[in-house]
């Protein structure tokens, strides 16, 4: 920073950090402190005016180059660091006090702001209503004047709607009631044919239960005859088969004896034919076709 040209800032920062020193004391003791509001207000304007000097200087040594542009800046943010926090805590002080005033000042307004808000059943506190400026109280009360209207209209409607209803549900009493008497006297009468139509069902069962007693016993004499003889015929069934059964078995056993009999004696002759022929195995050879056994033999051979 030594090697910048800064020299044109003014004035240096040992200056402002005293002249901030010596500002931050000050204070406003009220609303009724015109001196101590009037030295606020001319610290923090003679505050901005440093600052806004600053800015403008540091602005125009930017213009030299990149670098020492980023050097002014960091200077310069320093430098208004120091005052920029002051500068706004005094003018939160002045602004704290314009509105203590302002508040003050509508106070004349607060019986008639109270008196119109109370006519729409809105109620806050007097401090909200005082923060609020002629114009903000305007929009603030024709809003809920409009919600208000809106919430009578309905209710006027839900009210008008509740009269119809209660119309509707006597009037519909007084059809039921009609109804319901109507409705007794057809049951009382409906019961009445009832019992007459029940006692004549119940004898005309009587006799229908008797007539079907009467048929079901036949039925089931009928039904035990003929499962005695569907049981005698089961049996003589079972019985035809089982001899059926055994008289095949003997019949297979002695197809079966008898097949392998013949199959024993075709293979004796088979033997006996082979051996009065005096097959050899070695030089003779044997072809079949179909049933039928062809013996070949080698009668010579002879060598060139």
């Amino acid at each position: 920073m030594e090697n910048l040209n800064l020299d044109k800032f003014s004035p240096q920062k040992q200056e402002l950090i005293l002249l901030a020193e010596r500002y931050k004391a000050l204070e406003i003791q009220g609303i009724d402190d015109a001196t101590g509001y009037n030295m606020v207000d001319e610290a923090r304007k003679d505050l901005k005016r440093k600052r806004v000097n600053l800015q403008k200087t540091g602005k125009e040594l930017r213009q030299e180059a990149l670098n020492f542009q980023r050097a002014v800046i960091g200077l310069e943010k320093e430098l208004v660091e120091i005052i920029e926090p002051l500068e706004k805590e005094l003018k939160d002080k002045q602004d704290k006090i314009d509105e203590e005033k302002a508040k003050l000042e509508r106070v004349v307004l607060l019986p008639e702001r109270k008196e119109r808000l109370a006519k729409i059943e809105i109620v806050i506190s007097d401090d909200e209503i005082l923060s609020m400026s002629p114009e903000q109280f305007t929009v603030f009360y024709n809003e809920k004047n409009a919600l208000y209207l809106e919430e009578k209209e309905r209710k006027l409607k839900e009210e008008a709607d509740r009269l119809v209803r209660e119309k509707e549900l006597e009037e519909a009493k007084k059809q039921a009631r009609i109804e319901a008497e109507r409705i007794a006297k057809e049951e009382a009468d409906k019961k009445e044919a009832e019992a007459k139509a029940r006692e004549e069902r119940l004898k005309k069962e009587a006799e229908e239960e008797k007539k079907i007693a009467i048929e079901e016993a036949e039925k089931k004499a009928e039904i035990e005859r003929q499962r005695i003889i569907d049981e005698q015929k089961r049996k003589d069934d079972e019985r035809i088969a089982e001899e059926k059964r055994k008289k095949d078995k003997k019949e297979a056993e002695a197809k079966a004896e008898k097949e392998r009999q013949e199959k024993l004696d075709k293979q004796k002759k088979y033997q006996k034919w082979l051996t009065d022929n005096e097959y050899d195995e070695n030089v003779d050879l044997l072809k079949r076709n179909d049933d039928t056994v062809i013996l070949y033999r080698e009668v010579s051979r002879f060598t060139i």
